[in-house]
C-alpha cells in the first residue's frame, strides 16, 4: 500500500515531469538557436535537443519527463532551467517541485530594495514597532515606533544595521529585552539555519565573523549550533521612558520580493497599548 508520503513523491515527480514538458514545448528551435530546416509534426524543441543543449543524456531527460524515480541534481536542474529559458518564477518552481530549495535569489548580485508602498505600511504601523528585513537580516527601514522602542538605529554603521548585530552587538537593544538570553537564543537559530542554507553567499559569514570578533560572548552562542525556524513569539520590555510592555511579533513576508520581510510588534495588552502611545507621544 501506497503512504501519503510516497504517493505525494510520486505525484510531485509527475508534476515536474509535466511543467519541464510544457516549457520544452513553447519553446521554438530559433530560440534555442537551432537551425529549423525540417518541418516537425510537433510544438517545441525535441527532447533529444534539450537533454543536448543541457548536457544530460536523452533517456534521463525522457525519464524526468516521465516522472519516473530518480535523482535530479541542483546542477542538472540549473541547466535545465538555463536551456527552457525559465522566469526566476519558474525556475523556484522547477527546484520545488524537484525536492530542492531554489537557488538564492541574492546569488544574482542584486539587493533588495523596499518600494513606497513598504515604505508607508511601516508608517501606518505607528504607534506600533515594525520594521523591514532582507534576507541576510539587515535592515532595510524602520518606523519612529521602532526606533523609539530601541534607540539608536541611525548610530549603527551601515554595515551594522542588522537585526542578528542588533541582538547580540548593540548595548540598548540589550538593556531594554527582559529576558536577553531566552529571546537571543531562538532568534540565533533561526539565523543559523538560513545561513547554512546559502553557504555561497558571502554576506552571512560577514555578519558571524563580525559578532565573533566584536562581542565577546557571541562565540559561545555561536558553537551551540541550534537551528529553528520562525514562530510568532511574545516578547517583553522594559523601557526606561515607558515602562514594561509585552508585545507579540509576527513576520511576514512580502509576495513582490520574498527576500524581504516586514515585522510588526504588537500590543499583547492594553497596558502595553498605551505605553506604546507614550513613548511615541514622548519623541
Amino acid at each position: 500500500m501506497t503512504s501519503p508520503e510516497q504517493a505525494a513523491t510520486e505525484a510531485g515527480r509527475r508534476a515536474l515531469g509535466r511543467f519541464i514538458r510544457s516549457r520544452r514545448e513553447r519553446l521554438s528551435p530559433a530560440d534555442a538557436g537551432i537551425p529549423n530546416a525540417a518541418r516537425r509534426r510537433t510544438p517545441g524543441l525535441r527532447r533529444e535537443e534539450v537533454a543536448a543543449i543541457s548536457g544530460i543524456s536523452q533517456s534521463w531527460y525522457t525519464w524526468l519527463e516521465q516522472g519516473r524515480d530518480i535523482k535530479v541534481s541542483r546542477q542538472i536542474l540549473s541547466a535545465l532551467a538555463h536551456t527552457l529559458q525559465l522566469s526566476d518564477t519558474e525556475r523556484r518552481h522547477l527546484f520545488r517541485l524537484a525536492g530542492e530549495l531554489p537557488p538564492a535569489e541574492e546569488e544574482s548580485g542584486t539587493c533588495p530594495r523596499p518600494d513606497e508602498q513598504l515604505l508607508n505600511m511601516l508608517d501606518a504601523l505607528d504607534p506600533n514597532p515594525a520594521f523591514l528585513l532582507d534576507q541576510h537580516w539587515d535592515l532595510l527601514g524602520w518606523n519612529t515606533a521602532e526606533a523609539a522602542l530601541i534607540p539608536g538605529y541611525d548610530d549603527l554603521p551601515p554595515a551594522r544595521r542588522n537585526m542578528l548585530w542588533l541582538l547580540f552587538g548593540w548595548p540598548p537593544a540589550r538593556e531594554v529585552m527582559v529576558d536577553w538570553d531566552r529571546q537571543a537564543s531562538p532568534v540565533l537559530a533561526q539565523f543559523r539555519m538560513v545561513a547554512e542554507e546559502h553557504p555561497h553567499d558571502p554576506r552571512y559569514a560577514e555578519i558571524v565573523e563580525d559578532l565573533h570578533r566584536h562581542v565577546p560572548d557571541f562565540s559561545t552562542w555561536w558553537e551551540r549550533h541550534e537551528v529553528a525556524d520562525y514562530r510568532t513569539v511574545v516578547k517583553r520590555y522594559d523601557h526606561p521612558l515607558a515602562g514594561p510592555m509585552t508585545l507579540r511579533q509576527s513576520k511576514m513576508t512580502v509576495a513582490d520580493d520574498p527576500r524581504i520581510h516586514l515585522v510588526a510588534r504588537l500590543p499583547a495588552d492594553p497596558a502595553s497599548a498605551a505605553r506604546l502611545v507614550a513613548l511615541r507621544d514622548a519623541k
